[in-house]
């Protein structure tokens, strides 16, 4: 896991501690600018305010250390967390009241209010909870003092909130807008916008404070899409425990009193009541209470993505497949952060640990127990079960221990397919849903097991071409014989997905098939040694041809199965592709891996010649020359991978002279400065944003044994070309800057020079020693682009995921590079042949293996080098050249079968791939006899 300050994204809780930092920074700011310009706000009143405590609070303590600490730091980059810290709550009302008193509506933004109004709404959550508690424990004067904290805490924010919200009501009024809904809580869009609220502030400490981040919105919570109601939210199981109550029986390991709190039967790992901390409690259930939350609002995410698919194929299994390993990985990522954020108690995050509290002693919040009280038995357990243990993963919990415990270490669990247990879709009540998990995980589980002896006999690679990160962690849990939060909230949701796909799972393996036969198919019908000597991508090459075949096309666990058969004395044979038919996640990775190795192994390819360009800028110069030329599908697929003001597009873009379309082609085709090898495809610049997309997945799935892009640092190159992000000179490189490197920005020079390069005044502000910079609006634009990086909430980082997918494969995936480049050869042999024996000669190219296809990319320097002879004897040859061209492109653009589907059945291409091999036995036969 990457660094906390260095990645993309950040889960609910530590989203709303940021934003808490954020909002209090600005207080502070514009309450000192009030002070400055108004000397008599400074005597503000504040009335109904508790005392502050008497003895300085640890937050305080660690704030008065380091006063004397101000690095620099972007203001757009990050906010003043640890100032925020050092504010107690009290002094929070008198800076806020002050502005209230005197600031001018439009000095109070509304990204402000919004998340004032959401962290009002965070507390009172909470509070729920505290005041059922206190109302149980009468007696428990710590408990009743902490409550009435607790509601003065909030009573104070919704005074400050409601000031707020008139001078914002009194703006909007002014201008004629109409008054938001308040129920709408802030989004990502406040969190960037007060970036350009805040100054000069002092960036968190790297060991303490990264773990704060963005508040939650509701937005990501509610992130759904419309469907059928009996698919959107699926049945789940029973519990093994009921709930008596919901205070904790324990008794306390802190006090030796039996009538303490209920919040001292738990260690919470935060510091302790005589550190006058008031806000830990809150913090810790909070906090677990997100991380469960964040963990639904992924599942639900994705279950509704594989609905979609279900009920109108909407979405392309490939997409599925990726957002669903996508969320695996997210899973881990809010697991890592909730140990770090209780790095000194890790026993704390076991999953045991928080179910117990959340499930048996405190409940959840979204909850009304009060509505149980009139049930049965039976409607109990139901409620129970469907509402509490299904959102709390608490039943695969539960199926993952027994697993553990029935198998012994070291054994692969097997079973005959006639003993093998059918699945019963359409599970509806806890039973039947029971009955439909214990089956379906049986064949994950076995499969799983199955797996791990591969790995550690040798006969497979430790880490299998795309495989998805629950079978992984499946694996680790049973050499350990531990689990993880993040491995039962995997499980949760692939069996959801099961249930949903019904007898439909087997559709993306099917899928996979007919994609891995194409893909092995074109690739075995291109020699790489006819375009390169490059021994790399050879072997490159050779290898996505093996595993391609190895891992789609054969079931490499048949083999071990069949053997283990034997030595229990099975009389049957295995099931074949039993995983991969029953795993669709898992199958559609691979399909989505087969996809981008045939891209990017055919980009590759054609990358060592000039033979697209040279075939791109003779059919551009035909087409200026005579627009009506029917269109060259593949052909317009590529000059969509290219940006406009790339050097291959600026040579016919907008060009409509026909002669200098193809003088241009030299421009193309020249190097860039300092290349001295032959062209590949690292010699090429300017591709879309596609391209970039394809190359980060490729790395990530592309590969069988390395692990380039682990877990998340890929989505954040995923997002990086979404938001258009490219690492640029003059603009800081890294997603939240060191002090050294914020000090290069702001400290351009010696005299107060700025990023601009114009001379400016460094003031003094209160306790900010330095202005904020004046940026250019492109840098702004980059600056606020990279803020909003670190602030994505997991459901936005799926859905940029799922767009980045389904747009790669609608768009650069249907570009089949190898085709175009068999078409590209095919024309410029025509236009070739079109100018007689002497252009053949020139050429000197023959459609044999031993004329490399190289010789063909040079026909537009020919052709050029005529039109300028031409042009020189003014013999008006000029149009007779290009006249030819237009004729040979007109004929071959025709005849043609651009319109036809390239794919082909694995019949249709076994029998092409014989076809092929007989006719190059054939000819080599030829060859040995003639020389």
């Amino acid at each position: 896991m990457e660094a906390a300050e260095n990645r993309v994204g950040r889960g609910t809780w530590a989203r709303y501690k940021l934003a808490q930092a954020q909002f209090t920074s600005w207080v502070k700011q514009t309450a000192d600018k009030i002070v400055s310009r108004n000397p008599n706000a400074d005597q503000t009143e504040i009335v109904e305010t508790a005392p502050a405590p008497a003895k300085e609070s640890r937050r305080q303590k660690k704030a008065r250390a380091k006063a004397t600490v101000t690095p620099l730091a972007d203001p757009r980059l990050e906010t003043n967390v640890e100032s925020a810290k050092s504010v107690h709550w009290t002094e929070l009302e008198i800076l806020a009241l002050k502005i209230a008193d005197n600031a001018e509506p439009e000095q109070i933004p509304d990204a402000a209010v919004n998340i004032l109004r959401d962290v009002v709404n965070l507390r009172k959550k909470s509070f729920k909870f505290f005041s059922g508690a206190a109302a149980k424990r009468p007696a428990d004067r710590k408990l009743q003092e902490s409550n009435q904290t607790h509601a003065h805490i909030i009573n104070v924010l919704e005074r400050i909130l409601a000031k707020f919200e008139a001078l914002t009501s009194a703006r909007r009024k002014d201008t004629k807008n109409e008054k938001p809904d308040e129920k709408n809580p802030m989004g990502l869009s406040d969190l960037i916008n007060m970036f350009t609220h805040l100054e000069v502030q002092t960036p968190p400490d790297a060991a303490e404070d990264n773990d704060q981040a963005d508040p939650p919105s509701e937005a990501d919570r509610k992130s759904t899409r419309s469907k059928k109601p009996h698919k959107s939210k699926k049945s789940t199981k029973k519990p093994h425990q009921h709930r008596e109550t919901r205070s904790c029986s324990r008794p306390s390991t802190t006090d030796h009193h039996d009538e303490t709190s209920w919040l001292d039967t738990f260690d919470w790992g935060l510091p302790s009541a005589d550190e006058d901390d008031e806000d830990d409690e809150f913090d810790f259930y909070m906090m677990v209470y997100c991380f469960f939350e964040d963990f639904n609002t992924i599942r639900n995410y994705v279950q509704e993505r594989w609905c979609d698919y279900w009920y109108d194929r909407s979405v392309h299994p490939n997409t599925l497949a990726v957002i669903t390993n996508a969320a695996f990985e997210l899973f881990h990522m809010l697991e890592w952060d909730l140990m770090k954020a209780l790095k000194f108690h890790p026993e704390l995050t076991r999953y045991e640990w928080m179910m117990d509290m959340l499930f048996i002693q405190v409940g959840l919040e979204h909850i009304d127990y009060d509505s149980y009280d009139d049930l049965n038995q039976e409607e109990h357990d139901e409620r129970l079960w469907r509402d509490e243990a299904d959102w709390l993963a608490f039943p695969s919990y539960c199926t993952i221990i027994r697993t553990l415990k029935n198998i012994p270490p070291g054994n692969v669990p097997m079973l005959p397919p006639s003993a093998r247990k059918q699945v019963v879709y359409g599970a509806h009540n806890m039973k039947t849903w029971q009955e439909f998990e214990h089956t379906i995980s049986f064949q994950m589980i076995t499969e799983g097991s199955l797996l791990k002896a591969l790995k550690k006999n040798g006969q497979v690679p430790p880490k299998l071409p795309a495989e998805p990160l629950l079978l992984q962690d499946w694996q680790e849990s049973l050499k350990r014989h531990a689990v993880t939060s993040s491995l039962i909230f995997s499980f949760h949701l692939w069996v959801d997905i099961r249930h949903i796909m019904e007898k439909d799972v087997v559709n993306p393996f099917n899928e996979m098939q007919r994609t891995g036969q194409r893909v092995v198919n074109s690739l075995r019908l291109h020699d790489p040694s006819s375009v390169t000597r490059d021994r790399a991508f050879k072997r490159e090459y050779k290898d996505r041809i093996q595993d391609t075949t190895e891992f789609l096309l054969e079931d490499f666990t048949y083999e071990d199965k069949l053997f283990r058969f034997q030595q229990m004395g099975i009389d049957e044979d295995p099931d074949e592709f039993f995983l991969l038919k029953n795993e669709p996640v898992w199958a559609g990775l691979l399909d989505f891996r087969a996809r981008l190795v045939h891209s990017e192994m055919g980009h590759q390819f054609a990358a060592f010649t000039y033979i697209l360009e040279a075939a791109s800028y003779l059919y551009h110069a035909a087409r200026a020359a005579d627009p009506s030329l029917p269109l060259w599908p593949n052909m317009e697929k590529l000059n969509e991978t290219y940006l406009d003001d790339s050097i291959f597009k600026s040579g016919f873009l907008g060009v409509g002279d026909p002669v200098t379309i193809i003088h241009n082609y030299q421009l193309a085709i020249k190097p860039p400065a300092g290349w001295d090898g032959p062209p590949d495809l690292a010699s090429r610049s300017g591709f879309a944003q596609s391209v970039k997309i394809r190359r980060t997945l490729y790395y990530r799935y592309g590969f069988a044994e390395e692990d380039y892009y682990y877990e998340i640092a890929y989505m954040e190159h995923l997002a990086m070309h979404r938001l258009q992000l490219e690492r640029r000179r003059g603009t800081p490189r890294t997603l939240v800057g060191s002090t050294r490197e914020a000090n290069e920005l702001l400290e351009n020079g010696e005299n107060g020079e700025d990023v601009n390069g114009t001379t400016t005044a460094v003031t003094t502000t209160g306790t900010y020693s330095v202005a904020p910079p004046k940026l250019d609006e492109k840098t702004e634009e980059y600056l606020r682009r990279k803020a909003v990086l670190s602030k994505l909430s997991p459901i936005e980082m799926l859905q940029l995921v799922d767009d980045s997918i389904q747009t790669l494969l609608e768009g650069l995936l249907q570009l089949d590079y190898l085709q175009l480049f068999d078409e590209a050869k095919l024309f410029l042999e025509e236009v070739m042949d079109g100018y007689g024996p002497e252009m053949q000669q020139r050429v000197n190219f023959k459609d044999t293996e031993v004329d490399p296809p190289a010789r063909l990319d040079k026909l537009p320097t020919y052709l050029g080098e005529d039109l300028k002879a031409a042009a020189e004897a003014g013999d008006g040859k000029e149009s007779e050249i290009i006249g030819k061209l237009v004729e040979v492109a007109r004929e071959f653009l025709t005849q043609a079968r651009f319109g036809e589907d390239a794919s082909v059945s694995p019949e249709e291409a076994a029998i092409e791939a014989a076809a092929f091999e007989e006719a190059a036995k054939k000819f080599l036969a030829l060859r040995s006899t003639t020389t």
